[in-house]
């Protein structure tokens, strides 16, 4: 991989956003020695395009955000249908987030990523279609913490920086942070906030509210002009009134003052987080991997998952799961990086004798129609008298029953 790609003023704004999110424009071009802040902007744009920066993005604390313990589940799923397939199954559970496609052997493979209020629940799902062939085999893994980003290194004091993890020193000392959500703020989200919160997390309009009340506001002109569309051409009268519903959902204006008085709850109680995803190469050119370690101790888990993508020149997100199946804790690590880095990472891990478990697992980058992403899922699921989130699992089971069952 060449690394000559981006100038060493490049690397440090990518370096210096990637550790520092909060930064103005006037700092950064202060510390880098751009003469105009403006500069910045334009500069950040670019890298955009050239596929190194994605954000800024906000995460809300799901501690903070809701009464009731809301987890994210990944799930590994083996099937020999086809991924079209089963695709449409699983979005059936709604709150579903992210499908990625992994290298295949006999069967065909994705990590599927849920946000979860019933594990048990979402667990009778995943046995109800292994049961009718749908799924060959699962494995769910419950995240209960939270993801902590380590964004790459580019340089180190001046000159290039790695671009692979120090396989000899995973175990080092270092500073472990928090991995803990908050404790609930005890508020309770009217429907702009609900709105405000996703849109922040996919981190649309570069979470500037007025580009997110714009673009609201033109995708519900677009909106309404498909269901009057839809209204004249709908003769079935439950339908025509589930129509006039939606139309007059999308009547409403939303203020940008509404999304200003959301977004100040969010952040006089410290619920959102902002960053910046930094990416080593290209995103188009990286590979990347799901990797969850078990070693002896926690504190050597721990210790692992951090050290792993610290001062190299690698993109990488952990956190701790355990195994809904067997129980056991496992470090986590999303790694985005060279290509090449797969084959030296197995090769190295299986060298270290502390590890007692290791599950890797290699995405695939194409075709990109396997891939799919979604916002968190609030809507009808968040409840603002309970302050919960809860989502609705057995009216999923139906629809992948019916599914499922009804012929053709």
């Amino acid at each position: 991989m060449v690394r000559r790609d981006l100038s060493k003023k490049e690397k440090l704004l990518l370096q210096l956003i990637g550790e520092q999110p909060y930064l103005t424009n006037e700092e950064l071009c202060q510390i880098i020695g751009y003469k105009y802040a403006e500069y910045v902007s334009t500069l950040q744009k670019k890298l955009r395009q050239r596929g190194y920066l994605t954000g800024p993005l906000m995460f809300p604390d799901l501690g903070m955000l809701f009464k009731n313990q809301v987890s994210r589940i990944h799930a590994f799923v083996m099937f020999d249908t086809s991924y079209d397939h089963v695709r449409s199954l699983l979005k059936e559970i709604d709150s579903w987030f992210t499908f990625f496609p992994l290298e295949e052997g006999i069967f065909r493979k994705y990590l599927i990523s849920f946000m979860n209020s019933n594990t048990h629940k979402l667990k009778k799902i995943f046995d109800y279609l292994t049961d009718k062939g749908a799924v060959k085999y699962y494995h769910l893994f419950e995240q209960v913490h939270k993801w902590r980003v380590i964004n790459p290194t580019f340089l180190i004091n001046g000159s290039e920086a790695p671009i692979e993890p120090d396989f000899d020193h995973l175990l080092d000392d270092i500073s472990v942070p928090d991995l803990e959500y908050g404790s609930f703020a005890d508020i309770s989200l009217n429907k702009v906030s609900q709105f405000l919160v996703e849109r922040l997390w996919n981190g649309d309009g570069g979470c500037d509210l007025k580009k997110i009340v714009r673009g609201e506001k033109n995708f519900r002109e677009k909106r309404k002009a498909i269901l009057k569309e839809m209204l004249k051409k709908e003769k079935r009268e439950e339908r025509r009134k589930e129509i006039k519903e939606n139309l007059k959902e999308m009547k409403k204006e939303l203020s940008l003052g509404e999304f200003r008085e959301a977004y100040q709850l969010l952040v006089a109680n410290n619920i959102l987080e902002k960053m910046y995803y930094i990416w080593p190469f290209p995103q188009s050119k990286c590979s990347r991997y799901m990797l969850f370690l078990r070693f002896d101790s926690m504190e050597d888990t721990k210790r692992a998952i951090f050290n792993f993508g610290t001062q190299a020149r690698i993109f990488t997100r952990v956190s701790i799961v355990q195994s809904v199946e067997t129980k056991e804790w496992y470090g986590v690590i999303y790694v985005t990086g060279d290509p090449f880095l797969g084959k030296k990472l197995i090769a190295a891990l299986d060298r270290c004798p502390k590890i007692e478990d290791k599950k890797f697992f290699p995405v695939r980058s194409f075709p990109s129609s396997h891939w799919d992403g979604q916002s968190i899922s609030l809507g009808e699921y968040y409840h603002p008298q309970t302050r919960t989130l809860d989502y609705p699992y057995g009216i999923f089971f139906e629809r992948i029953r019916q599914k499922l069952e009804t012929p053709g």
